[in-house]
């Protein structure tokens, strides 16, 4: 099979941690453009990977002919026109978390793909884990019983990419937007994306940012009831003094525990709960680069006809939807109905 010509726009932290490095080692790849407002930085980039295509504006990457699929990685607030810019263009795309800032803007962009033959996924690595693909086999075997509830949450010193992601009207929230998000989805696709019911947040702005404007949360508690009866509930936050990110995710049974980060599972054999934990599948470091590889993975053999995408924006709009409601009960301080 001939390789996948893929581009890169937006050059910021996870591009040169996870995509171009994991990209430029792909056999199924051929990294030939990137793009940065920084031209500076997309020529430095392009001279470390030797990537003959350098660019300042995205349009003039989108209007290579020998493109085939971008990897879309700007501030949240350009998502939407460059997305749909892509879409008109024919080129398949992957887009970094979250799709957009509101759930109009990601049904915008659903419209725009409409019935086109472009596979469009959304970057949300943490489904791609190794231990929480485990886990979802674990659960899906029944092995703890009946889900009941999930609690789950992220917890970090400081926000990367601080200067936009603390800006509301580039980022589209604080927090939630930018860690949350990640774990709502996680919980889903955990449990089979059973459909909310109701949510009731509580949002902190703990420490001012620096801009008046900003006005995002740096903290935030969240209560999802689903239709189904389960619930989720998830905290983050930025700001904390720790020694590690933390990010977990408990899921509770009739018959037992689970949970990701570190991986364990205990399930009741004769009443008793019994620690079932398999082998260690790796460190904390070797997990989080595995969920980009695979998650690169799974974008280029979607893109190339492979299987269909997962991580879709449909399913991006259903969790829109959700945070539009998050971001309403915080507001009102009640709780939201959907």
């Amino acid at each position: 099979m001939d390789k996948l010509k893929v581009g890169v726009i937006g050059l910021g932290n996870i591009s040169q941690v996870a995509h171009l490095p994991i990209l430029s080692k792909m056999d199924t790849v051929e990294l030939v453009a990137v793009c940065d407002v920084e031209h500076a930085r997309a020529k430095l980039v392009g001279e470390r990977y030797k990537i003959k295509g350098v660019f300042k504006s995205y349009e003039d990457l989108l209007g290579l002919k020998d493109l085939d699929a971008v990897v879309i990685a700007t501030p949240t607030n350009t998502h939407k026109e460059i997305a749909i810019a892509a879409a008109h263009a024919g080129k398949h795309c992957l887009i970094e978390k979250p799709l957009a800032r509101t759930a109009k803007e990601t049904k915008e962009i659903i419209d725009a793909v409409g019935k086109t033959p472009i596979k469009m996924m959304v970057g949300m690595n943490q489904r791609f884990r190794p231990d929480a693909m485990v886990l979802k086999s674990f659960i899906q075997g029944g092995e703890i019983g009946d889900v009941f509830f999930v609690k789950a949450g992220w917890l970090k010193k400081n926000p990367v990419d601080r200067q936009w992601k603390v800006q509301k009207g580039i980022s589209g929230g604080g927090v939630f937007l930018d860690l949350g998000i990640m774990v709502l989805d996680l919980a889903l696709w955990l449990l089979g994306f059973p459909k909310a019911k109701s949510v009731s947040a509580v949002n902190f702005e703990r420490q001012p940012n620096e801009a008046a404007s900003a006005n995002v949360e740096d903290f935030s508690s969240v209560l999802v009831r689903l239709k189904n009866g389960q619930a989720i509930a998830i905290e983050t936050g930025w700001n904390f003094e720790v020694d590690n990110d933390l990010l977990f995710c408990n899921v509770y049974g009739k018959e037992g525990f689970a949970r990701v980060h570190p991986l364990k599972f205990h399930k009741k054999v004769q009443e008793n709960l019994v620690n079932v934990t398999p082998e260690r599948i790796g460190t904390l470091e070797d997990i989080y680069k595995r969920s980009y590889q695979n998650e690169l993975k799974h974008f280029i053999g979607a893109a190339q006809g492979l299987f269909p995408v997962t991580s879709t924006i449909e399913e991006a709009h259903e969790r829109m939807t959700i945070v539009d409601a998050i971001y309403k009960s915080a507001r009102q301080k009640k709780e939201v109905a959907l």
